[in-house]
């Protein structure tokens, strides 16, 4: 690692908020980074109310050339600040930018030597990412699957989000070009790694590298693991309105991959409010599911809910009218 004397080739955004667990193992993930050009740590700090700013500031004590900190004393991202515009890239001053929360960590020494001399060769790919290891936090152990794989384009892209941001490295012209274009703090999108990717990928090639050099940690109140059903229904339909706004801005053919894509989506809500008893819903996406984009076992699911549904109603319509005649 050298230090930031000159002008650093690469950022890295850290965002972290009461990751007082993690933060340290983060930090030495990016510190072990072996390079032949210096690099910047731009970590920002969303008014942690535990022990996270008083770990930075250990790090930022020990590594005054390299870890750039913000401390906010009020929560930002609690107001619907753009804490990845506002304060992050707004002081970008790398060529490039590597992603990393606070909660997850990099295990590969030579994950940003071997990302950069790769971008540095080949002018007309946009970014670079890998496969990441998955550590699960209540079991306290590294998952057998990765997660992270090939995809051939912008097209396939539409049909899922296959790219761990803690993975990747872009070049910083090009996100800066993507808030200018996109406004993506305007939609009201859950994710901000997904919208970025597809826009990316439409302009750009893409380069995947086939190991593993991050592990992301899953914990229980991540959105898009998360076990409040409500709270997972609006990531999944944040993905779908993603989709939907680049099919429409970039006037795309729906492809049989993406119908299918979202026939799944719509299959796992049905199937989840299914499961908690909460038929009205599990019936409203039932119906937006395309049974020529699904398995023969979810279709037989489906219809077998369709028909118990009707009996039920119908056994709830015989109970009103039996006791108005009472």
């Amino acid at each position: 690692m050298k230090d930031i004397a000159n002008t650093p080739l690469v950022s890295i955004i850290c965002s972290t908020y009461n990751h007082g667990l993690y933060i340290s193992q983060c930090l030495d993930g990016f510190l072990m980074q072996k390079t032949n050009f210096p690099f910047e740590i731009l970590i920002h700090d969303d008014a942690s109310t535990d022990n996270t700013p008083d770990i930075i500031r250990e790090y930022e004590h020990n590594h005054p050339q390299v870890i750039r900190p913000i401390y906010q004393k009020e929560n930002k991202y609690s107001k619907k600040e753009d804490i990845f515009a506002k304060y992050q890239c707004s002081r970008v001053r790398g060529k490039y930018i590597a992603i990393c929360e606070g909660d997850d960590y990099w295990i590969a020494p030579l994950k940003l030597q071997k990302q950069i001399d790769f971008l540095e060769n080949n002018p007309d790919y946009g970014m670079i990412y890998t496969t990441s290891k998955v550590y699960n936090q209540k079991e306290g152990k590294i998952e057998e699957d990765i997660i992270g794989r090939e995809f051939n384009g912008y097209i396939e892209l539409l049909s899922g989000n296959c790219i761990p941001t803690l993975t990747s490295c872009i070049r910083s012209a090009l996100v800066m070009e993507y808030l200018k274009e996109v406004e993506p703090k305007s939609k009201n999108w859950l994710m901000g790694d997904y919208p970025m990717w597809l826009w990316i990928s439409y302009y750009h090639k893409i380069k995947f590298l086939p190991e593993s050099t991050t592990v992301y940690r899953v914990l229980e109140e991540s959105a898009s693991h998360s076990n409040d059903i409500q709270k997972y229904e609006r990531f999944i339909l944040s993905t779908i309105d993603i989709t939907a706004f680049y099919i429409h801005k970039f006037n795309t053919p729906l492809t049989e991959p993406y119908l299918r894509s979202l026939s799944c989506f719509y299959y796992d809500l049905y199937d989840k409010y299914m499961h908690l008893g909460m038929y009205k819903k599990a019936r409203h996406y039932s119906k937006l599911i395309n049974p020529s984009y699904v398995s023969a076992r979810m279709r037989r699911r489906v219809r077998r809910f369709h028909l118990r549904f009707m009996q039920l109603r119908l056994e709830k319509w015989l109970n009103i009218k039996g006791n108005k005649r009472k």
